[in-house]
């Protein structure tokens, strides 16, 4: 552990201090990826629905991409209580991660009860007292 140390020197004042580093780097979005998340903060659920099916068909976007501020759609969607992108965004099969607690933390009852409601796709577990398959 000393080693990350150095001795501090009149002539090098700021010679203690250990050099940062980046810990984990985030992928650059698409424009296309950057579209779908602002419509997803804008709630237009028409471009959103187009942009998710073009993506189950051309797969240009990915569907559970991460804003810089960490979030996926699903979470935005959630954050802004927007029940309808939630849905549509359950439909297509978007990655849910920790978006049930997310959504209890916000106190949305809405899309709690979309999320435990959301019928997992094959290899998730299910959050219910129902078997789980993996």
């Amino acid at each position: 552990m000393a080693q990350f140390y150095y001795k501090r020197s009149i002539s090098a004042p700021y010679r203690d201090r250990i050099p940062l580093r980046i810990v984990r780097a985030e992928s650059e979005l698409s424009p296309a990826e950057k579209a779908y998340l602002n419509a997803v903060e804008k709630g237009d659920y028409a471009s959103v629905k187009q942009a998710l099916e073009e993506a189950e068909i051309y797969f240009k976007i990915n569907i559970n991409c991460i804003d810089p501020l960490g979030r996926t759609a699903l979470l935005i969607a959630i954050e802004n209580e927007n029940l309808e992108l939630i849905e549509l965004l359950l439909s297509f099969n978007v990655y849910v991660g920790d978006a049930l607690l997310h959504a209890i933390r916000k106190e949305v009852v809405g899309a709690v009860e979309l999320l435990l409601n959301h019928k997992k796709p094959s290899g998730e577990k299910q959050v219910s007292g129902e078997a789980t398959s993996l």
